[in-house]
């Protein structure tokens, strides 16, 4: 990968000496010390990864607007470009991996965003998604990023983890911050934000381990195993999530 492809964007926090540690984890990175059919699976999933990543940059553009549209304080309109800029730096760091271990260049591809705008005219319609995709969303994809970090072992993979746990939980303190702002706002609120908080509760708790062809064990390329992350996120839910909540409808 050149230098300079994951870069510093100013605005967000300042990643340069991890950015730097990654350029040369994948500049050192020795294919012949794995499985290609390991390598293979691991491409695969940080492409995924990546283009989930790379949708995330739309979503917080999105959100932005809808910020303009509800009059929402300029604190809050910035924290969203900064969010974006670094689902930027996620994304491409993403297929930065996924190009290593597949052996050819991988990125994104064109974004559908047709409707992209519909639905973006009153707070409640901003923030039930927020608290959906940010509060409880990034919450949980912070703790999974945390935790897949832990258990890494590949040193690109390693250092990318530790740049998107780190910058996915602030993504999840800003959803809570907002949230927070449209209650105060708008009390009504808290009805339909308390509704679809115990659904995306009860998805998280009701979520089936599943049945079938083994996976391919990526841990060392940072993915737990789907039984450890539904663990994971249900323990989340009840120690982190659900307090979290009462503290905020009080």
């Amino acid at each position: 990968m050149p230098r300079g492809v994951v870069h510093q964007t100013r605005g967000a926090r300042d990643v340069s000496p991890l950015l730097s540690e990654f350029e040369r984890a994948v500049a050192g990175f020795d294919r012949s010390a794995f499985e290609p059919r390991r390598l293979s699976a691991a491409a695969a999933a940080w492409a995924r990864r990546a283009s989930f990543e790379h949708a995330s940059i739309a979503a917080f553009d999105r959100f932005a607007l809808g910020l303009l549209a509800v009059g929402a304080p300029p604190e809050l309109l910035e924290g969203a470009h900064v969010a974006a800029v670094e689902e930027i730096r996620h994304s491409r760091i993403g297929y930065a991996l996924a190009s290593l271990y597949g052996g050819e260049p991988l990125g994104p591809g064109p974004l559908d965003v047709s409707g992209a705008l519909e639905g973006l005219g009153t707070l409640e319609e901003l923030a039930v998604p927020a608290l959906v995709e940010g509060c409880v969303g990034e919450t949980l994809s912070a703790i999974e990023a945390e935790e897949s970090h832990r258990r890494a072992t590949e040193p690109a993979a390693k250092l990318a983890l530790r740049i998107i746990a780190d910058e996915e939980a602030r993504h999840a303190e800003y959803a809570w911050a907002f949230v927070r702002w449209a209650v105060e706002t708008e009390r009504a609120l808290a009805v339909p934000l308390r509704r679809a908080l115990g659904e995306s509760l009860d998805r998280v708790r009701l979520a089936d381990p599943g049945h079938g062809c083994e996976e391919v064990p990526l841990v060392e390329f940072g993915f737990l195993p789907r039984a450890d992350r539904l663990d994971l996120q249900r323990t989340a839910a009840r120690d982190v999530l659900t307090p979290a909540a009462a503290a905020l409808f009080l």
